[in-house]
């Protein structure tokens, strides 16, 4: 019995993301789908699951087309999606026993809810497959490890038959990653075909049967995922025969350290962080996703908590807040632009203009937006033009130039080359060099490691949390920074 994909395209837009692509996971097998940040990994389960409707291309279940219009349809054959944003599947307010077991009632022929009948079931279910949580918890209240688990448990006792898994266990430690692949050991012996994505190569080998390697919306590898080493994984991957473009030296290393942290902890049971970045260096934190980077930028950036020391300039000062951080030089290029970096119903004008409010005339900040936009070749080139309407690329231009109006010391990064074409991509490395060759400090955080040889001087590796290596830009390779991102966790000096 199989699921399978069948010369699948899709895209969005103008942008083609899926070309050809064939797929088939079996009942009681786990098929591993790797590939980087827009390989098309997510797109593919999504049309597997009935959330989108392949443009071309065809879903089978046991050789037999179907048609899955929304993710209900796809459900009810029993094909069920889990995304990395787990909440969303939960009712946070309801206590585990209820998100449990109301779900299954329909299934099951039955309406009516029995609290007592169900609170056992739901022990019982828990007990079978061992998480350790009380039924009477509310689920909002968990771990992302008790909820992802709870969701797995909650599929399979609604007798799932393929459970598609979008990055599981980005957020667990070490010992609840042992627990989800003594879980995953139990589903296949149920008979339940898994499809897993995941940037944690060790776990793949141990976990997978079979492995398939998306770039470029392409499949450029098939195999039996315990033949297949890592170094062979991250190359197909990254494309890294075809070679990799990397900046050209600069001379930070002689400059001083113009920016440094010590100590900085997320909570008590990670160890302190430490890092410097010299004048005019490019230092890129490299890591998988729920290594840490997004806390770490917003940290440095004073919008999350506890506050820290950091010398700027020589300097030391207490950045408690995000007004603290700017005031001191800091400025961070956040990951989601939308949410947090772009205001979209302004106008190119007052975003690049910022710096100039009070009695300065509209002419003049149009006039300055003009040459900001032409220096970052933003497009189309006209002050009014609303952001919201921009291309992600162009976006994420102005997410940048907006920060241009000051004189920043330290520019943080997180992620900036999300949903944004190569031309776009060249672009904004370029300022970033020009931002560092005029003297800033960089923290570039990215999981994406063609981008972290391209623009990086030096790269600290952050695994959950803990920095696990260093390599300046001539000792890394993707291979060697996907090794380092996943070690077992030990500190790293990097002063």
């Amino acid at each position: 019995m199989t699921l399978a994909l069948a010369g699948i395209h899709h895209g969005f837009g103008n942008h083609p993301v899926l070309h050809g692509v064939d797929f088939t996971v079996r009942r009681g097998e786990v098929h591993a789908l790797l590939g980087m940040n827009g390989a098309g990994k997510s797109t593919l389960l999504h049309l597997a699951a009935g959330v989108y409707v392949p443009l071309r291309g065809t879903v089978l279940i046991d050789g037999q087309p179907c048609i899955f219009r929304s993710p209900g349809e796809a459900a009810a054959r029993g094909i069920v999606f889990m995304a990395q944003e787990v909440d969303k599947g939960l009712v946070p307010q309801l206590p585990v026993h209820e998100n449990l077991t109301a779900a299954l009632l329909r299934r099951e022929g039955r309406i009516w809810f029995e609290k007592r009948g169900n609170r056992e079931r739901a022990r019982e279910l828990l007990r079978e497959y061992g998480l350790e949580v009380e039924e009477n918890r509310p689920a909002g209240t968990l771990s992302l490890y008790e909820k992802q688990m709870l969701s797995i448990i909650r599929a399979a006792a609604g007798h799932a038959k393929y459970l598609l898994l979008d990055e599981p266990t980005a957020s667990f430690d070490r010992k609840e990653a042992e627990k989800f692949a003594a879980m995953v050991e139990r589903l296949k012996a149920q008979g339940i075909g898994i499809v897993l994505i995941s940037h944690r190569l060790h776990e793949v080998q141990r976990m997978a049967d079979l492995v398939s390697v998306l770039r470029d919306g392409r499949t450029v590898l098939h195999s039996i995922a315990k033949e297949t080493d890592i170094p062979q994984l991250v190359a197909a991957m990254s494309g890294e025969e075809r070679g990799i473009g990397r900046r050209a030296g600069s001379s930070a290393g002689d400059n001083p350290v113009n920016f440094s942290v010590h100590g900085l902890r997320r909570s008590r049971q990670f160890p302190e962080l430490s890092l410097s970045v010299r004048k005019s260096e490019i230092v890129v934190v490299f890591g998988h996703l729920g290594s840490g980077k997004t806390w770490l930028a917003r940290s440095l950036f004073g919008a999350a908590k506890p506050s820290y020391r950091a010398r700027i300039d020589g300097v030391e000062y207490t950045i408690a807040s995000t007004r603290q951080a700017a005031r001191r030089g800091i400025v961070l290029v956040p990951e989601e632009r939308g949410k947090q970096g772009i205001w979209k119903r302004e106008d190119i004008r007052d975003h690049l203009s910022l710096g100039f409010r009070g009695f300065i005339l509209k002419r003049r900040e149009t006039a300055y937006s003009e040459r900001i936009i032409k220096a970052f070749d933003i497009r189309p080139a006209s002050p009014g033009y609303k952001v919201g309407a921009l291309s992600g690329g162009n976006q994420q231009k102005v997410a940048i130039a907006k920060w241009a109006t000051g004189t920043p010391k330290v520019a943080i990064f997180d992620e900036p080359m999300k949903g944004i074409d190569a031309a776009a991509k060249e672009t904004i490395f370029r300022k970033i060099e020009e931002w560092a060759a005029s003297g800033v400090s960089v923290l570039y955080m990215t999981a994406e490691p063609d981008d972290a040889l391209r623009i990086a001087d030096r790269i600290l590796v952050l695994s959950r949390n803990r920095f696990t290596a260093e390599f300046t830009a001539a000792e890394a390779t993707p291979a060697r920074l996907f090794e380092a991102a996943e070690e077992e966790a030990r500190l790293v000096g990097n002063d």
